[in-house]
């Protein structure tokens, strides 16, 4: 199969969709759309991440697919996605969403810059900028910023004109972005993408499972048993996922003693059913979602035992 030459190589760290339009535009100044189909690939089943369509670019332009497959968000039914051996659904962002971290974005520019090519080469859309958890870059401590998703037709590369700022612009981005560190829980989840083991009581339930627990719990520690993740501001969500961290991260004996902290904040009185679901609140909701299937749901349905048994 004829190569493309010169190669433009993946880099690990992005999607397939980001290197597909960097190639585009490295190749035919064009857009990733029309790239892919003079190439006889379908545009649609690459951008759902059918693994043979990845494959098959990975083939012409000479590229080890192993990474490349690595970070495929492959469609599996409706809005669930499978990353490797994980199945996501609840933890990715909404899929008109494009996440970016300005001072990610000015390094690729630099990089154009000394090679003297057009940004649209160098930007890439990182594979964990489509991850809820990540709200702040682990590179720069900046908040995320979100704007549309362009379409595929886009010839500027994966950005397209939704990231329309260079230089000086892109530089006020960055000081308007504000300070967000990032949370234990994007380490870990970084490091199990890429197949590392963490502690054992998240690596033995699906990812998905593993963020939600810890989410879950640490909003429920820090803004009480009755809040909404989807109503936290990206430094609440930050502040809930590294409460959460600190005990998930320990295991059973950390889960119980954050229970323990909940019924301590919830005062002294019996604990009747109506008082165990407002001492627990939402982690009770997810309890009856998930069934006897997630770990948490297990836990927390032996501590309301014992509480019941103990009056």
């Amino acid at each position: 199969m004829t190569r493309l030459l010169p190669a433009l190589a993946f880099d690990e760290d992005e999607t397939p969709w980001s290197w597909a339009a960097r190639l585009a535009a490295f190749h035919i100044r064009g857009s990733v759309e029309t790239f892919l189909r003079d190439l006889g690939l379908d545009p649609f089943a690459f951008s759902i991440g059918e693994r043979d369509e990845v494959a098959r670019l990975c083939a012409i332009a000479g590229q080890d697919p192993q990474p490349v497959l690595r970070n495929t968000l492959s469609h599996h039914i409706r809005q669930v996605h499978k990353l490797g051996a994980e199945f996501l659904a609840d933890s990715l962002c909404r899929p008109d969403a494009l996440r970016f971290c300005p001072a990610c974005l000015a390094g690729d520019d630099a990089e154009a810059a000394r090679l003297g090519q057009h940004i649209s080469i160098h930007r890439r859309e990182r594979l964990i900028w489509r991850l809820k958890p990540f709200r702040g870059c682990a590179v720069h401590g900046i908040t995320l910023l979100s704007r549309a998703r362009p379409d595929g037709g886009e010839a500027r590369g994966v950005f397209g004109d939704s990231v329309p700022e260079t230089d000086a612009r892109l530089e006020m981005l960055v000081r308007r972005a504000g300070h967000l560190p990032a949370s234990p829980l994007q380490g870990y989840v970084i490091g199990r993408i890429a197949g590392h083991g963490g502690p054992a009581w998240l690596d033995g339930q699906p990812l998905e499972l593993a963020i939600r627990s810890t989410e879950l719990l640490g909003a429920a520690l820090c803004f009480g048993p009755h809040t909404f993740l989807d109503d936290l501001s990206d430094r609440e969500c930050v502040s809930a996922a590294m409460a959460g961290w600190d005990h998930t991260s320990q295991g059973e004996s950390g889960i119980r003693h954050a229970f323990h902290i909940l019924r301590d904040q919830a005062g002294p009185a019996p604990m009747t059913p109506r008082r165990i679901a407002d001492t627990f609140g939402i982690l009770l909701d997810d309890s009856h979602y998930y069934a006897d299937s997630a770990p948490l749901a297990r836990l927390l349905r032996d501590h309301i035992a014992d509480l019941a048994m103990s009056g």
